[in-house]
């Protein structure tokens, strides 16, 4: 496939990416501030209920009657939303956002039970696949958010007041009730819409993680805003870059990309903000857990060779891809029996490379493939995998022959060492803490001789 194929292919889910971002962030923003994080999955799971009864009545769950049905129950969703607000003093808001969810899932598994093909709709609203988005329904979804966004736009102000802005006695309290129906009617839609295009898991990060990490560097709406959607747009990107490269599923792989730009979101903020004492002394406390980290994960890694060397030793493979050969602890016959093992492993999968690429440039260019063909081509790499996993088999128990023999020497070096760091970074610590306290104690006594002299 090649790069302007594609470009092409990835065009309008990367778009509409860019749309899910740029409207769920603004909602995210506001549902953080009212605290009802998980209202997104709960109306998701109105909506599936929703489109679920339609598919039981007949209608395609793709229709504009089973969109309708979906749409329906969603809403009805958001009217007990917003009437959750009178009961708030008693009842935190998630704890009815919380069973809104459940009441929605138990109905929903009670209609799927009688649906045809309810489960495999249902499990289409909840998983979704954000690469069959074409231009068509890329266009049905702009104009969607655009309204959506124009209603939420001209009033911002009654809403973010609502969201925790507004002063005791402000007159929009007076009509919380009718904007808070306009915030969760409008949430529903986008809600909806997007579910069924992208699911309720990738639909999830692009509401809570861009607004999240717009609040930890700003309380401003706007700045707080554009700084989601700039992240949002980083993570997107990075999950399409990182499904086209690795062959990993885009839903998946997008939201470990969003989770990878709120750790790296949260490590700048930790790192750079605040004061220069402030910032040193993060950097230290940082150093300091990681250093703690290591040598505790060498110290436990080492135990487990010594106690265990046939088990997985995680801290021995790693040692091996740095450099560490276990052939070292092998025989000579030994030694060429795990290099010949290797190297048929290697020619196994270098064929089965060669029929994956043959498969996809079928497909891709157009070529088409007979059934028998297909079958032929399944049927070699299955074998080639089965003689590939018998040549790791033997890899992996020399392997584990040359662990058995470097257990005494590796091991208890490796864990004598850990524990010699781990001792010396709690003294040093102590001996810090110590210090510290002797300082405080004569400068408590000065300010005590001054307040005297003063009086």
């Amino acid at each position: 496939m090649s790069v302007s194929d594609t470009v092409g292919f990835l065009a309008c889910p990367f778009l509409a990416a860019i749309a899910f971002v740029g409207i769920h962030a603004w909602f995210g923003l506001q549902v953080l501030r009212r605290k009802v994080i998980f209202a997104d999955l709960a109306l998701a799971h109105l909506a599936a209920l929703g489109a679920t009864i339609a598919t039981l009545f007949g209608h395609a769950p793709a229709s504009f009657a089973g969109f309708g049905y979906a749409l329906s129950f969603s809403c009805f969703g958001a009217a007990l939303l917003t009437a959750s607000r009178r009961f708030a003093a008693a009842v935190m808001p998630e704890a009815f956002v919380g069973i809104l969810y459940v009441v929605a899932t138990a109905a929903t598994v009670l209609v799927v039970d009688r649906a045809p093909q309810g489960a495999e709709h249902v499990k289409r609203m909840l998983v979704g696949n954000i690469l069959t988005i074409g231009p068509d329904q890329l266009l049905k979804l702009i104009l969607i958010y655009a309204g959506v966004g124009f209603i939420q736009f001209a009033a911002r102000r009654p809403l973010l007041a609502l969201a925790g802005d507004a002063p005791a006695g402000s007159h929009v309290l007076d009509k919380a009730a009718f904007w808070d129906f306009v915030f969760y009617a409008s949430f529903a839609v986008v809600v909806t819409s997007s579910v069924s295009s992208a699911g309720v898991l990738l639909v999830f990060c692009f509401l809570i993680i861009p607004g999240v990490i717009g609040g930890l560097f700003s309380h401003r709406i706007g700045v707080a805003l554009a700084i989601a959607w700039a992240a949002g747009i980083i993570a997107s990107a990075g999950g399409f870059l990182a499904s086209i490269t690795f062959d990993l599923p885009t839903g998946a792989a997008t939201v470990l990309a969003f989770a990878i730009v709120l750790l790296g979101a949260g490590l700048g903020r930790w790192f750079f903000a605040g004061s220069a004492a402030i910032r040193a002394a993060h950097r230290r406390t940082a150093a300091r857990s990681a250093a703690v980290l290591t040598y505790a994960a060498i110290f436990a890694g080492s135990l487990w060779l010594i106690a265990f060397p046939s088990a997985d030793q995680p801290l021995i493979a790693l040692i091996e891809t740095a450099g560490l050969d276990p052939r070292w602890f092998l025989t000579a016959g030994e030694r060429a029996a795990f290099d010949e093992a290797a190297a048929m492993e290697q020619r196994y999968r270098d064929q089965i490379d060669r029929l994956t690429m043959t498969e996809r440039r079928a497909r891709w260019q157009g070529e088409g493939l007979s059934d028998e063909q297909v079958l032929s081509l399944g049927s070699f790499q299955q074998s080639f995998n089965e003689m590939g996993r018998g040549e790791r088999f033997v890899q992996d128990h020399l392997r584990t022959l040359a662990r058995e023999r470097s257990r005494w020497w590796l091991g208890v070096p490796l864990a004598l060492a850990a524990l010699l760091a781990l001792i010396w970074l709690k003294r040093r610590r102590y001996a810090r803490l110590r210090s510290a306290s002797t300082a405080v104690i004569p400068a408590r006594g000065a300010v005590k001789e001054q307040r005297g002299a003063l009086r």
